[in-house]
């Protein structure tokens, strides 16, 4: 009997989830295909149709939460108005036991949420931003770009500023690691310059050998790096271009340099905080979908949609006072998570079972 009822219960709630999934995720590539029809128009359809698709993981990442609060609602509202919920609590089967399906969803979306964020999304979102790419080398080059690092094997570069159409650096410190991340050496130059495809010269540098602790003065440098015109411009890494393990090697790394990664980590904490999020929102989706007065149909849209709103705002604010150092990244992107989900508990607690 339960089994049957747990099968029952976990079939609607998968129904109501991808088909609120399926409707978000058209509305969003809709949208999308509109506010870039200047890659379809300059780039062609085909172009046009990989890039917006090619950042469906993305959006899917973003909707998963959405489509889990709405399907927990909709399915505890239609038990609750149809008298079912009543009649199975008269079988002596409590609030918390029939949730059961609707609770093991939100893991498993979750789960793939998690999944879309370690291995679709850096590889769709590359593939986009190198479509974008295109787009803006027909266009008018930034004058100067500034505050630029990337890394190269087991060199971190860092670039204070950049001109495009001259091809020149300025400031420029090379950083040299051992594969156990021993400081080894470091190269300053006052000027540098691509000469062709990923191939430099540095003048006017300073050799710092950081185990023996001399240096020396050279005059010019030329390297083989991996990155040339095309990757320093757009050099500085998305969050979603990055595997959440590489973002925190990064990070990590970044952080022995002395540089401030408050945005890399707050970027990966929300990251993992927003994999965690369909299960927050069904403990909250629970009790406030077997409330709804006089069976009121708007009752969980016009709910749904402020629970949202509200979870958007207080997130967005936690995050933006984590990347200005206000708050540690860790407690910035896991503080508003916490707080609903306890919210989500105290609604829980107050059903009547």
């Amino acid at each position: 009997m339960v089994k049957i009822l747990d099968r029952y219960v976990f079939i609607e709630v998968v129904k109501y989830f991808f088909l609120s999934l399926l409707t978000f995720l058209v509305l969003f590539i809709v949208i999308d295909s509109v506010s870039n029809v200047d890659i379809f128009s300059k780039l062609g359809l085909k172009e046009g149709f990989t890039y917006v698709f090619a950042r469906v993981p993305l959006y899917t990442s973003r909707i998963l939460p959405i489509a889990m609060l709405i399907s927990a609602m909709v399915t505890l509202s239609v038990f609750s108005s149809t008298s079912e919920l009543v009649a199975v609590k008269s079988l002596g089967i409590s609030v918390y036991r029939f949730s059961i399906p609707i609770l093991v969803l939100s893991v498993l979306v979750s789960l793939f949420s998690l999944f879309l964020q370690e291995f679709a999304i850096p590889k769709s979102v590359k593939l986009a931003e190198s479509i974008k790419y295109e787009l803006k080398a027909k266009e008018k080059i930034p004058a100067t770009l500034s505050s630029i690092w990337f890394k190269d094997g087991n060199k971190f570069i860092y670039v204070n500023s950049f001109d495009p159409s001259r091809k020149e650096a300025k400031r420029v410190s090379i950083f040299i690691f051992s594969k156990g991340f021993e400081p080894l050496k470091r190269i300053d130059a006052l000027e540098g310059k691509n000469l062709e495809g990923k191939k430099w010269i540095f003048k006017n540098c300073i050799v710092r050998d950081l185990r023996k602790m001399t240096f020396k003065k050279i005059k010019e440098k030329v390297l083989l790096l991996k990155v040339g015109i095309k990757e320093i411009k757009y050099s500085q890494p998305q969050p979603e271009t990055m595997e959440l393990f590489k973002l925190y090697i990064t990070a990590k790394q970044m952080s022995k340099l002395g540089y401030n990664v408050s945005d890399m980590l707050v970027n990966l904490y929300s990251r993992l905080s927003l994999s965690l999020l369909p299960i927050v929102v069904a403990v909250m989706g629970i009790p406030l979908g077997m409330y709804n007065p006089r069976n009121k149909k708007g009752y969980t849209v016009v709910v749904a949609a402020l629970l949202i709103v509200a979870m958007w705002i207080t997130i967005s604010f936690f995050l933006s006072l984590g990347k200005s150092g206000v708050l540690p990244p860790f407690y910035a992107s896991f503080a508003p998570v916490l707080l609903f989900f306890s919210v989500g508990l105290i609604l829980l607690a107050r059903v009547e079972t």
